[in-house]
């Protein structure tokens, strides 16, 4: 099976970063360093030059709209929940940040570039730009509320700085004018195609340094919520007729399997907010993924 072989990657992969954290090869500042460098130049390189090259008139935007209403879907009812009194503002705040931001960049590009020879990592691309911004905006908000600043929106104009988003707005900008340089596409190339092996070990010495049974134990009700409800909202909204595409179909479905980005932590420490559920959620939610995906991309034959 093709997502097996995928994963058994991944899993190579965060292996060797584990034992590079354990052998001292590694020390837990290094992966600050390593993430660092996929956020503000392989990510960035990888998203440019993909979406540079994409037919914005042949573009199907239900890629998009499949990726992003989900997610928009279960926040909403979590918000009703809290509104009736049915829901803390702690725990609507920590459902949400489970559902709010996935690792799209970091974890879904290594899975899907890996996955049938890489033939959905165009999609992986063009949907994580959706979601990456719609995951920041969310996840950012959803922390200055946590901290009662509802009022402070100053925030989302930082948004736009953020590296992510200005290769996306390039990448796009470069499409729609036709606009190349053969000698920087090729060098961001050769810098974005290095993105997904590093994010993965710098996944491996994450797990390392913050796993703890204690974390997992306060973390599990958030992120079984995040395994099982955005498949299963993805699932209505396709058999609803999202798409009739059954390829996009499968793709959708098994993105909706991907875990918690490691992003949530960054903003977890420094808005001092639930910093140990946070982490566990992530650590969680990535342990998951690999049971869930088999389980999805066995269902997907099935389903579409």
């Amino acid at each position: 099976m093709e997502v097996l072989k995928s994963l058994f990657t991944i899993f190579v992969i965060v292996t060797l970063g584990i034992g590079s954290r354990k052998t001292n090869v590694f020390s837990r500042e290094h992966v600050k360093t390593l993430s660092a460098f996929v956020y503000y130049f392989g990510l960035p390189a990888l998203f440019f030059t993909e979406l540079s090259t994409l037919d914005l008139a042949a573009l199907d935007m239900n890629i998009i709209f499949g990726s992003v209403l989900p997610i928009i879907i279960i926040i909403a009812a979590l918000y009703i929940l809290k509104a009736i009194g049915w829901l803390s503002k702690d725990n609507f705040i920590l459902f949400s940040l489970s559902i709010s931001f996935g690792g799209y960049a970091f974890f879904g590009i290594a899975f899907f570039e890996t996955l049938y020879d890489g033939k959905w990592l165009s999609d992986a691309i063009v949907a994580t730009s959706g979601l990456g911004i719609v995951g920041i905006l969310l996840s950012l908000t959803l922390f200055e509320y946590a901290n009662k600043k509802e009022q402070s929106w100053g925030f989302l104009l930082k948004t736009f700085r953020n590296p992510l988003i200005i290769a996306i707005f390039l990448g796009v900008l470069s499409a729609a004018i036709g606009f190349r340089i053969e000698v920087l596409n090729n060098a961001l190339g050769l810098i974005g195609k290095s993105a997904g092996g590093i994010a993965i070990f710098a996944l491996g010495i994450f797990l390392y340094d913050n796993f703890s049974v204690e974390a997992a134990k306060r973390a599990f009700a958030k992120s079984l919520f995040r395994t099982f409800s955005l498949p299963a909202v993805t699932w209505l909204l396709l058999i609803l007729g999202m798409t009739s595409n059954p390829e996009m179909s499968r793709f959708l479905f098994l993105q909706s399997g991907i875990p918690a980005a490691i992003s949530l932590v960054v903003f977890a420490e420094r808005y001092e907010y639930k910093l140990a559920e946070v982490t566990g959620m992530v650590i969680l939610t990535s342990i998951l993924s690999f049971g869930g995906l088999i389980i999805l991309s066995i269902l997907s034959e099935f389903l579409f």
